[in-house]
């Protein structure tokens, strides 16, 4: 996935409907002129409703410019800008962790998916820069509370500790924990394949998502012309084809 640059944009019409979708990577990096990218897109297509990933943003959040709120938020916070802006709903398409813990807790052992869930969503974003110079370990005890334990993920007092997820991580990686980008972080990417079994949980942990993704895409159009999304690189590839069925519905 290297290989494949951001922003990807993926740019479908069909009869009246056009959907533009921009598969991110997260970034926060002002310089970079991403979020210009997605103010280019947004003015053209001038869409009826968008789509965010990592839960609803409260109406009450604002941002002086696309710039700030790329800095604070990344591409949610810029294409939040642009919405406030338009007087259009940004809408969560994302799937509710609740609801994806549920569906996963069936399939995988809940320390495989911890660790797995940590790496993914706090230490690798981490490394790449998306929590600024915050310490690392107090931040960990914060996400375990609001992103686990009140979601409903089985976690005993013990299991809420970094202490924990060292052992975890040692368990599974035979490699004690580093805070830095090294060969292991490979074993939790999910585009990998073989025998790689952080792999296949994210790819089911991404299944679940884009499903439930791709139906709120399918509504709106029901009820919008022109819709917008934003959302990670790895779900972008990986619906493009879904998301060219679903509009060709359309001419």
């Amino acid at each position: 996935m290297d290989t494949i640059k951001v922003p990807f944009i993926i740019d479908l019409k069909a009869g009246q409907k056009r959907l533009v979708f921009i598969g991110c990577d997260h970034s926060r990096d002002t310089t970079s002129g991403f979020f210009k990218v997605i103010g280019r897109y947004f003015n053209d297509l001038k869409p009826e409703i968008a789509f965010n990933e990592g839960g609803q943003m409260a109406d009450s959040i604002h941002f002086v410019s696309a710039a700030d709120g790329f800095q604070r938020k990344a591409e949610t916070g810029a294409l939040k800008y642009w919405s406030d802006r338009a007087g259009i709903h940004m809408m969560n398409g994302d799937t509710p962790d609740s609801q994806e813990f549920a569906i996963t807790l069936k399939r995988y052992p809940a320390d495989q998916l911890f660790l797995y869930y940590m790496m993914e969503r706090l230490v690798i974003p981490y490394l790449s820069g998306a929590y600024g110079k915050v310490p690392f370990e107090g931040l960990y005890l914060k996400v375990v509370k609001k992103w686990f334990v009140q979601e409903g993920f089985p976690l005993n007092d013990k299991q809420q500790s970094f202490a924990y997820f060292r052992q975890l991580y040692r368990k599974y990686t035979d490699h004690d924990f580093e805070l830095k980008l090294t060969q292991d972080v490979e074993k939790f990417d999910y585009i990998n394949g073989g025998d790689c079994t952080f792999c296949e949980i994210g790819r089911s942990s991404k299944m679940v998502r884009d499903s439930l993704l791709l139906n709120k895409i399918d509504l709106a159009f029901r009820q919008y012309d022109r819709v917008m999304v934003t959302f990670g690189l790895g779900h972008a590839l990986a619906i493009e084809p879904a998301l060219k069925q679903l509009i060709s519905k359309y001419k």
